[in-house]
């Protein structure tokens, strides 16, 4: 149940601060991920976690890493060297990793542009367990992690073609049943945007027929998903296939949502509006 109580949380830090040498790696894990779930951040018990963490990051499972960066990634903590031990510690049993754990590491590694060699690394070693399972990786996935490994390896300008090719026929089966929310849809017109295979008509087919549908108007990042949408369809190699009615109603979104925008999801939707 999300219930959220600043103060519980801020006495839990202080209590956990001065034992953090006693947590496991699942307890260092569980900490931090439960305050990155209620979007509470306290700087010195991340700080802490981290120093806690590296001297054993050997003992940690594959969950308990992919868990433990995307914590520090949702809160936009930086913490290089914990960043650089987790891909150490995950490349040897990446074979390990879930789907979820996979897009969980390479969506935070990603997000905070850590640039390690044991960082890019992780990118390869991700790409060929998921090619070597013929897919069976993806068919596990659930939508939102399809579009974040898809939307990662393109942030982090790591090229895998084959590698987008098969997220694009996972997508592709998966048809109107697809659902990966208003963000997961910009991750993936971005993703493909730019993509000439022919996987990439089906995926935008799809954008274009489910995109709408499944609009949040809650979404706190729903302007920027649109403007990804926005741009992507508008620059990218499948301008001539959009439909009028498409390009008119995401239009008219981004019209209604533009007092909530960033200067840089203004910046996407005036490129695609003088395309």
């Amino acid at each position: 149940m999300d219930h959220p109580h600043p103060m519980l949380f801020d006495e839990v830090a202080k209590a956990a601060i001065p034992i953090i040498d006693t947590f496991n790696s699942q307890d260092l894990a569980n900490t931090v991920n439960a305050f990155a779930k209620m979007d509470h951040h306290h700087p010195m018990l991340f700080d802490e976690v981290a120093k806690a963490a590296i001297p054993i990051i050997g003992t940690f499972e594959s969950q308990h890493l992919a868990n433990t960066v995307n914590a520090f990634a949702k809160m936009d903590h930086p913490h290089p060297m914990l960043f650089d031990e987790v891909a150490r510690a995950a490349i040897p049993i990446i074979d390990t990793f879930d789907s979820q754990s996979l897009a969980n590491l390479v969506s935070a590694i990603a997000k905070m542009q850590q640039d390690s060699e044991s960082c890019r690394a992780v990118y390869s070693v991700v790409a060929d367990r998921i090619k070597k399972t013929d897919r069976h990786c993806l068919h596990e996935a659930s939508d939102i992690s399809l579009s974040a490994i898809a939307y990662a390896f393109l942030k982090a300008g790591h090229v895998d073609d084959e590698l987008l090719e098969l997220i694009g026929i996972e997508v592709s089966c998966r048809g109107a049943e697809l659902s990966p929310g208003t963000q997961g849809w910009g991750n993936l017109a971005v993703a493909f945007k730019n993509c000439m295979s022919p996987v990439a008509d089906k995926v935008f087919e799809l954008l274009f027929r489910s995109f709408l549908k499944q609009v949040d108007n809650s979404d706190e990042r729903l302007l920027e998903s649109i403007a990804d949408v926005y741009n992507a369809v508008l620059v990218g190699e499948h301008f001539n296939d959009v439909p009028s009615d498409f390009l008119t109603k995401v239009t008219e979104l981004a019209i209604e949502y533009s007092s909530q925008a960033r200067m840089e999801d203004v910046r996407d939707i005036l490129i695609g509006a003088t395309r």
